[in-house]
């Protein structure tokens, strides 16, 4: 995945996404079986829950209530990565990994907001506890909470919860979503 620049005048100007190690080629390998992938997605749709209890708290209260900061990335310019943090996007992704922490402690983390651990592991979670934090602080129920299982790398598992609209997503490689 990568950020493309509107601005670039070439593609050498882009921006991975992920960090190195996860877009590098590795050895194919097959995914974990379905009644492991089953676990795992009931696990996720969990995830989603408990960051539903954390996020909803926050909907429609005032900028000072929800603690809005700008948080820019590092080696990439403002105009690239600024964007806007809140409580509720910081206390969805400090209990999602809390609960992945106890339950699958092998497994990495790569979090918006906290960054990565443990991602050389082979199930690797990718976590946005709040895409669309602007329409979030906008009190606009267009945002959404995005949540990854990786394998060894690839994507197997994905996550799409929309808590205000009460609509969630799961795909699972291998199943009809």
């Amino acid at each position: 995945a990568f950020y493309i620049d509107p601005h670039a005048e070439t593609m050498a100007e882009t921006v991975p996404v992920f960090p190195t190690p996860l877009v590098q080629q590795q050895q194919p390998k097959p995914p974990p079986d379905s009644s492991t992938l089953e676990v795992y997605a009931k696990f996720a749709g969990e995830l989603a829950d408990a960051a539903r209890l954390e996020i909803m708290p926050y909907w429609r209260r005032s900028r000072g209530e929800l603690g809005q900061e700008l948080k820019v990335e590092e080696n990439r310019s403002v105009f690239q990565s600024a964007s806007p943090v809140t409580l509720a996007d910081r206390a969805a992704e400090r209990k999602i990994r809390e609960l992945i922490e106890e339950s699958c402690p092998a497994h990495g983390i790569i979090g918006e907001e906290f960054g990565e651990q443990n991602i050389d592991a082979d199930f690797v979670w990718v976590l946005d506890p709040i895409d669309g934090t602007r329409s979030f602080i906008t009190g606009r129920p267009l945002f959404g909470t995005l949540i990854s299982l990786l394998y060894r790398g690839s994507p197997v598992i994905g996550v799409i919860d929309q808590p205000v609209l009460d609509e969630r997503w799961i795909g699972v490689v291998g199943r009809q979503s």
